[in-house]
């Protein structure tokens, strides 16, 4: 099985440009943003919430007094249509939206592989305008030479979630958990039979992948070090294999599937206690998972105050938009990605953690969040930004990520050792790569 999942993921691989920066046509002459003609300029997206509030805040002053002529509108369609449709157009170098909007898992697709105009170049100086990003986030998208492919919007500082009511009633201080034994001390406590009829049916969290993304920063980047070694430093690989092995045999995790309907449902009736996620799940929880627990949940560090990623959205320009668009794209861009106004907006709205540094200190981020409690939550993600590890990017980190999960699977459903599975996808990834 998994190694049919491996050769589909390789298939699907394949179908993505992979030449080097050297192979590609020399970039064309863009033209400045002329004041005397009316741009459509249109963004592919995935969210229609974000989408509406990238609209409203599109419609301010200090956009529109600047550039009254553009005129922005946005495609929206679920999560896999839209990257299964823009990741395909852009790598056949078919016509795309002048703005594709893409998660931080296909960034990698296009760093040294080409398909992106290069923002870095004029007239964009993407690396000036950015200037005051978070630096992990503008590295994900920043190849090898110094090429920078995509433009973050926002980011996803992952921190521990959990019910109140719950680790309460448990005598479990979620706030304290300075290592990870003490964390599966804590779920075996929050692991129980509520309704007495012998079978578990509240666990700590919804499946034990969890904890295996922390040490990998979420899993979007490090899958090589600098020198291009693969599953290196190897400690932090058989780390994340042990983590997982450690909460499935103390029993502490649903075993729900992702997005799944009980998994979805877990959060709303208590089958859980808590779960391991980016800034943008708490959004979640209160607009459309879980808005009937509001203020029950509250926020902690991952044990050991651990720092890590999980999620994250780029903007993107691809290369067969016409040249004389880009300009226009990328101030609609700029604008999303840098202005208080929209980082602001998007953030306390959406939920989507602003990517601009400058913001960190802002007055938002010490005011008490009602859905969880009143408590300072914003505090939290910010510090967990600020300490974000910066992780290299390759053209071969999706086939890492398959390879790696498989290596998962194999020790929670073949009882693999941690040693053994890292060895396998070693190998693997080797036999791909060389």
């Amino acid at each position: 099985m998994e190694k049919k999942l491996l050769l589909m993921v390789m298939s699907i691989f394949s179908l993505f440009p992979m030449f080097s920066e050297g192979q590609q046509e020399g970039p064309k002459q863009i033209p400045p943003v002329d004041m005397d003609r009316t741009y459509e300029i249109t963004v592919g997206t995935w969210s229609q919430q974000l989408a509406d509030t990238y609209a409203e805040s599109l419609k301010s002053a200090e956009f529109t007094s600047k550039f009254p002529n553009i005129s922005v509108s946005f495609m929206v369609a679920d999560f896999s249509g839209h990257h299964s449709r823009a990741v395909t157009t852009i790598a056949a170098g078919e016509a795309t939206n002048q703005i594709e909007m893409l998660e931080v898992a296909q960034i990698a697709k296009f760093v040294e592989g080409g398909g992106l105009t290069y923002l870095d170049e004029a007239p964009f100086n993407g690396f000036e305008a950015g200037k005051d990003i978070v630096d992990f986030a503008m590295g994900n998208a920043t190849s090898e030479s110094g090429k920078l492919v995509a433009f973050p919007v926002d980011i996803a500082p992952a921190v521990l979630f959990y019910r109140k009511s719950i680790t309460d009633a448990a005598g479990v201080d979620m706030t304290k958990l300075n290592t990870w034994d003490q964390f599966i001390e804590a779920g075996k406590k929050l692991t129980i039979d509520k309704d007495g009829d012998g079978v578990i049916d509240q666990y700590a969290i919804t499946h034990a992948v969890e904890v295996s993304n922390v040490p990998l920063n979420g899993g979007m980047a490090g899958w090589f070090d600098r020198e291009g070694n693969p599953f290196e430093p190897k400690e932090k690989f058989i780390l994340a294999l042990e983590l997982v092995k450690m909460v499935r045999d103390a029993g502490i995790d649903g075993d729900l599937g992702t997005w799944s309907p009980p998994w979805l449902q877990a959060y709303a009736d208590g089958t859980v206690a808590a779960t391991i996620n980016g800034a943008w799940f708490g959004g979640g929880l209160e607009t459309w998972i879980a808005p009937e627990t509001k203020g029950d949940w509250r926020v902690a560090y991952i044990p050991g105050k651990s720092y890590a990623s999980m999620g994250g959205s780029y903007f993107t320009i691809p290369e067969q938009v016409p040249a004389d668009e880009k300009a226009a794209a990328w101030e609609v861009i700029k604008f999303l990605s840098t202005s208080d106004i929209a980082q602001l907006a998007s953030f306390v709205e959406q939920a989507a953690f602003p990517v601009m540094t400058t913001l960190y200190d802002h007055p938002v981020m010490n005011e008490g969040v009602e859905f969880f409690g009143g408590q300072k939550v914003r505090q939290i993600f910010a510090d967990v930004a600020r300490n974000m590890p910066n992780d290299p990017v390759s053209e071969f980190d999706p086939i890492a990520r398959a390879i790696f999960g498989n290596a998962t699977t194999m020790v929670l459903v073949e009882g693999l050792s941690p040693e053994e599975a890292y060895q396998d996808a070693l190998n693997e990834l080797m036999a791909v790569i060389e």
